[in-house]
């Protein structure tokens, strides 16, 4: 939308287990103006949306609407406005995402879509199971099946600065053929977590964060605002340096306590 918000639309299909009046989504990111659109057995149905900020920063969409019965089918569609998406990292821009699943989740599909006049860089993690150019736009997506309940799923984009010339399409797809391959292998080096291929923020990230845990145990997003840099990146490092062995991450609430590996 520009420099710092973007438009987010999140989906539920589903089928309930239970009885319920009630939906909550979470997010890590700042939400604005939310709006909720809810079909019940594919009658739509008036739905109250209101936002909550919980313990840790983390923002609260509830959706309220009449009363599901077990083995009703319910489609949900929330629209809002998001900010600290999009980061500046090394003079370009770059979009960073988290989301953590509350419940299993058998089919997830995530969509990006980027505006005319905007192209895409490396990096890309993890690599695109689709790529699509569409009047001269472009459109990411990803798609993972069998998620388990606190699962984790993370983007990284690259993109560039807009472009206030009349763009060649030509060019935009080379660039996306170059992120592509781009993508590919950082998602590859990513995998193979090997400390020689990995990116650069995580090699000099993981003395930041020793040196800031020798004070003492911190919780995951004040570490985020120490090391002033996205929370996906924050997460990813963690992730790496906990199977390393080099820190152990303890469960508070909705957010985790960093602390030292003892020994």
């Amino acid at each position: 939308m520009d420099e710092s918000k973007i438009k987010e639309t999140i989906e539920i299909d589903l089928t309930a287990n239970t009885t319920l009046e009630q939906y909550i989504f979470y997010s890590d990111y700042s939400i604005e103006n939310p709006d909720a659109i809810v079909e019940i057995n594919g009658r739509t149905v008036i739905a109250n949306v209101s936002i909550n900020i919980i313990t840790g920063n983390i923002n609260a969409v509830y959706i309220n609407f009449p009363t599901i019965n077990k083995g009703d089918r319910v489609k949900i569609r929330i629209s809002f406005y998001s900010s600290g998406v999009i980061q500046e990292v090394n003079g370009r821009k770059q979009f960073s995402y988290y989301i953590k699943f509350s419940q299993p989740v058998g089919y997830f599909y995530a969509r990006l879509y980027m505006p005319k006049g905007y192209a895409v860089l490396t990096p890309i993690i993890p690599s695109p199971n689709k790529l699509e150019s569409r009047e001269n736009s472009l459109i990411l997506e990803w798609s993972k099946k069998n998620l388990r309940s606190g699962e984790e799923f993370y983007f990284l984009v690259g993109f560039s600065q807009e472009i206030k010339e009349k763009f060649d399409l030509r060019i935009l797809l080379i660039l996306v053929l170059f992120a592509f391959v781009g993508g590919f292998y950082s998602g590859m080096l990513y995998k193979d977590r090997k400390a020689k291929e990995r990116p650069e923020f995580l090699k000099s990230d993981e003395e930041k964060v020793i040196e800031i845990l020798k004070e003492g145990p911190i919780l995951q997003s004040e570490l985020v605002k120490k090391l002033k840099v996205s929370k996906a990146k924050v997460s990813i490092l963690l992730r790496e340096m906990e199977e390393k062995g080099l820190i152990e991450r303890v469960k508070d609430g909705r957010s985790y306590l960093v602390k030292l590996k003892e020994g």
